[in-house]
């Protein structure tokens, strides 16, 4: 059964007056929050009697705590999710400053944006599904990519060789994800001078003025940063 989306009825303008507006936004956070309560005891295979038993309460105190039409207090609620194994997450939303109020370890809430909603609600998912799905895509894509430039700069191409040499001090599982970082960049001169900066990582600074021999660094490593993108055009194609 799809859960109710109160967020959007809740965030039709019906009035200016900031009074209106606010107890719009208490109504809107006493009817997610009794929405959860009530979904949590019943995952966890209580009734409200049997609930109230553990709580020490009677049976109404309980109907009361779920009823959104009802005043609730913190202590009363925290009680209630405390006794099902349950925690609640605050975060306070100034502008674009997100602060986070409680304390869990492990557990992040994130001000996420609304086209990531509507592509959650597109795809008949919870946009928390959502997300970690997506994370979980790239996360397999990234180690996908991260194995193909480990391969190609551990392999006997020229290329992978003069960039050995240049990096040398350097192992190939550390060059391959600061290369992958270059790959994910939009722009195709972006990317050049970014690998042409991995390359040149590892050049000591010259105590005198080289003059010439400057310039001349600078063209190699362009031409070899340009070669080795070349090598990675089918990577970059599948994975970027």
């Amino acid at each position: 059964m799809k859960k109710p989306n109160f967020q959007a009825w809740l965030q039709q303008q019906i009035s200016d007056d900031s009074e209106v507006i606010l107890a719009g936004k208490l109504e809107y956070l006493r009817l997610y929050i009794t929405d959860a309560m009530r979904e949590i005891r019943n995952k966890a295979g209580f009734t409200q009697a049997q609930l109230a038993e553990k709580l020490g309460v009677q049976q109404a105190a309980v109907s009361k705590l779920e009823s959104p039409l009802k005043e609730h207090e913190l202590e009363s609620v925290l009680h209630y999710l405390h006794t099902l194994g349950a925690d609640l997450l605050v975060a306070v939303k100034q502008g674009d400053d997100l602060y986070q109020a409680s304390d869990n370890e492990g557990l992040l809430l994130v001000d996420v944006p609304d086209v990531v909603a509507q592509k959650a609600s597109a795809a008949n998912m919870t946009v928390r599904e959502y997300v970690r799905a997506a994370i979980a895509k790239f996360s397999s894509e990234d180690n996908a990519m991260r194995t193909a430039l480990v391969k190609l700069l551990e392999s006997d191409d020229l290329v992978a060789v003069k960039v050995r040499e240049r990096l040398s001090t350097k192992a190939i599982p550390e060059i391959a994800t600061e290369l992958e970082k270059c790959l994910r960049l939009e722009d195709e001169e972006d990317r050049i001078f970014a690998v042409k900066n991995v390359l040149a990582s590892n050049l000591a600074v010259a105590e005198t003025n080289r003059g010439t021999s400057n310039e001349i660094d600078e063209i190699e490593l362009l031409d070899l940063a340009e070669e080795l993108l070349e090598k990675f055009a089918r990577i970059f194609s599948l994975y970027h």
